[in-house]
């Protein structure tokens, strides 16, 4: 369409048709993670990432994605009470505080790191390498934007009826404030349907992030990376409302890894 229309009940077409189209954004969530994550490797001596699980190499851990290891083919317990642990390839991310001091100083882990850290993660490949399993969590972050714009006009605004307009004029607070009840409305909704996939992977672990209130107790970098899995929906939303993305992208005041290039391509479902 080349305008939002403002007459009742047309922003629900527009729910049901993003609903539809799950995977177009979720494919730019991907690509601006992979982007913010390969950063971090050029500031080896700032961040703690240190790329994809390093298959076949030996480090001395004390835990495994904060598990206790067994010892077995790939696993030998030290005298100091750690097991030199050398990598398959099919592990979950290894976090700073699964590293022991020697391993740390191996990797150049810098003193500045959180025990939460990730060091490295099986996710950084490509998006078409990803399991299937990780691809459905990309498309969580696109569920939640548009649940989050149905519960805000239609529940919290009581507009059961609420038009593309509205669903435009939500989105235009959003840019417009990042930290306003519109966007912090959305985000709270991402950050809830991530708390739940790790929950369920944890098998009832509330430890770490999950157990991190969303609101205060999280750094800047947090919600930062936070908003980055929402952009792309919120572009493809405005591609879909005749709206260019780009001009929305750069009301940003923050800079957001891969955000410009996920704009620029939705600018191909704009109409022609």
């Amino acid at each position: 369409m080349k305008r939002a229309s403002s007459a009742p009940a047309t922003g629900k077409l527009l729910y049901q048709h993003l609903m539809n189209k799950l995977g177009e954004p979720a494919r730019a969530n991907h690509n601006i993670w992979h982007a913010g994550e390969d950063a971090k490797l050029k500031h080896p001596t700032k961040f703690a990432f240190r790329g994809q699980i390093p298959k076949g190499k030996a480090l001395e851990l004390k835990s495994l994605s904060g598990r206790d290891i067994a010892e077995g083919e790939t696993a030998q317990r030290t005298e100091r009470g750690t097991t030199l642990y050398t990598f398959t390839g099919s592990e979950w991310p290894v976090l700073v505080s699964d590293l022991s001091d020697s391993a740390r100083e191996d990797l150049g882990i810098p003193a500045s790191a959180r025990d939460k850290d990730k060091v490295f993660n099986p996710n950084f490949v490509t998006y078409d390498e990803l399991s299937q399993e990780t691809k459905l969590s990309n498309e969580l972050a696109v569920l939640s934007f548009i649940k989050g714009f149905s519960s805000y006009l239609g529940g919290l605004k009581g507009k059961t009826n609420y038009s593309e307009l509205d669903v435009l004029k939500f989105i235009r607070a959003c840019f417009e404030d990042l930290s306003g009840q519109e966007m912090m409305h959305v985000l709270h909704g991402n950050h809830m349907a991530w708390v739940v996939l790790a929950y369920i992977r944890e098998k009832g672990n509330v430890s770490g992030d999950v157990s991190t209130e969303f609101h205060a107790q999280n750094p800047v970098d947090f919600y930062i990376k936070d908003l980055g899995t929402i952009l792309p929906a919120m572009f493809h939303a405005l591609s879909q409302l005749g709206q260019d993305p780009v001009q929305y992208h750069d009301q940003l005041d923050i800079e957001i890894w891969g955000a410009k290039d996920a704009a620029e391509y939705m600018r191909k479902f704009m109409p022609k």
